[in-house]
């Protein structure tokens, strides 16, 4: 047993050490989209950035939107991405906010969440697989919204 819980000690933290850095995630808007008699819908815009030189892709999000202080939405998708080396994609979290949520005027917002990725090399992966390491990055972001205006970009404070 000691032998077992060795094995997978050294594996956790030789996955720190093995290649590839950490996505750097910045909230760039909080964009409203559309309005329908069903609700609102906002796109949560984030550039991530991958300052390592291998590929990584990114596996699930999490995330919620929060108006005048009040969460809004919550939810989880997959980025289907993967960050190129050394470059920046831009990632879109769609965000549905019910009717039944007053929204209206100017407001301010907060964005937050945090992405899993994978690490490049066949360990990483293996103990990606077996649910042993499971990296992530946060992203977190506000500023005000025009709630009265959509396919608007938001100001941003930071």
């Amino acid at each position: 047993m000691l032998r077992v819980a060795t094995l997978v000690f050294c594996s956790i933290f030789l996955a720190g050490c093995l290649g590839g850095g950490t996505p750097i995630m910045k909230v760039v808007e909080v964009r409203p989209e559309s309005v329908t008699p069903e609700g609102r819908r906002f796109v949560i815009v984030v550039d991530a950035e991958n300052p390592s030189d291998a590929p990584l892709p990114l596996k699930d999000a999490t995330y919620s939107l929060s108006i005048d202080g009040k969460k809004v939405f919550e939810g989880q998708r997959s980025p289907e991405s993967t960050l190129r080396k050394f470059s920046t994609n831009r990632l879109y979290f769609p965000v549905a906010v019910p009717a039944s949520v007053s929204l209206a005027g100017r407001a301010e917002f907060r964005a937050n969440g945090s992405v899993v990725f994978l690490r490049p090399g066949k360990l990483n992966e293996i103990l990606y697989e077996y649910g042993v390491v499971r990296p992530s990055t946060g992203f977190d972001g506000s500023g005000e919204i025009d709630l009265n205006q959509t396919s608007a970009p938001v100001s941003m404070a930071n």
